[in-house]
């Protein structure tokens, strides 16, 4: 009786510090792809040399520069933002796509929605018991602030909402910019919850 009551502590022990071994790295990788967002943002913005100018022909008013090619979508689990809530301290990467990698450090965008920093529904989903639980706390009139390779984008919550796994008019292009947040709910329900929580937020325009 003594060996089993010694071989559970022992697991129990091993389960705890795997738990917590883990939870860490998620924390880590959470950080790092926040910090190495800003380094990227801060390289991107910064302006460009004189020479790069006229090596490029910026100067020619005779040369129509081509228009632009649509641009790829980003691969998945790539770090394209950074998404934070101050009313309930979340500060998470953004990542493409909503598989493990991208939902395991932080929020993923759905695919087939608006990439942050274009126009249209821009949709990013997280789990309900890590990066996104404290969207329960969230009320309308809340600043949510979305950084891009465009810039920073200022929303406010408008409205919150619970609806059926097959609501997917939720994730529907609205003509304008929105913010969506999703993530499942209950957000204690043991198991695969069975609806979603939305969050709608729409830009933080400032008053004339």
């Amino acid at each position: 009786m003594k060996s089993l009551e010694v071989a559970l502590w022992t697991c129990g022990s091993a389960m705890l510090v795997f738990y917590a071994g883990a939870q860490g790295w998620s924390e880590w990788e959470r950080q790092a792809a926040v910090e190495s967002f800003a380094e990227a943002r801060q390289l991107v913005d910064s302006p460009r040399p004189a020479g790069l100018q006229r090596a490029r022909g910026d100067e020619r008013p005779d040369i129509v520069p081509a228009a632009p090619a649509l641009a790829p979508l980003p691969g998945h689990g790539v770090v394209i933002g950074v998404l934070r809530i101050p009313a309930i301290g979340l500060e998470v990467p953004v990542s493409y796509g909503t598989g493990p990698l991208a939902l395991g450090r932080g929020a993923g965008v759905v695919e087939g929605t608006a990439l942050p920093g274009e126009a249209g529904n821009v949709a990013l989903a997280a789990h309900r018991d890590s990066h996104f639980r404290g969207l329960a706390r969230l009320s309308p009139g809340d600043l949510i602030e979305v950084d891009s390779s465009e810039g920073t984008m200022a929303y406010r919550v408008t409205a919150l909402s619970v609806v059926e796994p097959t609501d997917v008019h939720v994730l529907a292009d609205t003509g304008e910019p929105v913010l969506t947040l999703v993530t499942c709910y209950p957000f204690h329900f043991l198991g695969n919850a069975p609806q979603r929580f939305i969050v709608r937020a729409v830009p933080d325009l400032p008053s004339a």
